[in-house]
Order: C-alpha cells, then sequence, then structure tokens
C-alpha cells in the first residue's frame, strides 16, 4: 500500500510539476546541472530574502519522472525554509543516500 502511494506521488509530480517556470525577476539566482549518466538537466531558480529564507524557487528541465517528480518536490520542501536548514536537509539526503545513514535518527 505505501509503494502505491508513492508511486502515485511521484507520478503525480512528474506530471504536474509544481513550480515549473524560469524565475526571472531582479535579484534571482540560478544554478544549471545536467546529469552526464543519463542526460537529464534541469536549472533551479531561487531568490532569498536579506535574512536567508527562501522566498521563490522554481526549476525548468527534461528528464525522466523520476528526476522531474524530485524536482517539483524538493522545490515545494524548501520554499519558505531558511537556507540553513536546506543545508542541513541536504547533507542529510546525501548521507542516507550514500551511507544508509539517517542523521536525525
Amino acid at each position: 500500500m505505501l509503494d502505491q502511494l508513492y508511486r502515485q506521488l511521484v507520478m503525480d509530480h512528474a506530471k504536474h510539476r509544481r513550480n515549473h517556470r524560469e524565475l526571472k525577476e531582479e535579484g534571482t539566482s540560478y544554478l544549471s546541472y545536467k546529469n552526464p549518466t543519463c542526460g537529464d538537466v534541469m536549472t533551479l531558480y531561487w531568490k532569498m530574502s536579506p535574512d536567508h529564507i527562501i522566498e521563490e524557487v522554481s526549476f525548468i528541465g527534461e528528464g525522466c519522472s523520476i528526476s522531474m517528480a524530485s524536482c517539483s518536490m524538493m522545490t515545494e520542501l524548501i520554499k519558505g525554509k531558511k537556507l540553513e536548514e536546506v543545508k542541513k536537509q541536504k547533507e542529510g539526503m546525501e548521507e542516507l543516500i550514500k551511507k544508509g545513514r539517517d542523521l536525525n535518527g
């Protein structure tokens, strides 16, 4: 059941990408990335407040369903968060993926 829910969530984000647009507002930063192993490409855009809160975030890109769904989910997770909190989440995810360890538990 949980597996089916996960698949539905991923497919919903892949088909109906959230925050899938280019940000062109003044003060917007961006980072482009191309996965050399599969060719997926994405550009992440963000705008931060003076106190380092991610006020706006979006992405554009093309790739597999999981890649695009991941970008979509990430934008929803980090919007409104302090940059330091996002960095900690990133580090925790890397630790989990690379070493199988959860930094929170």
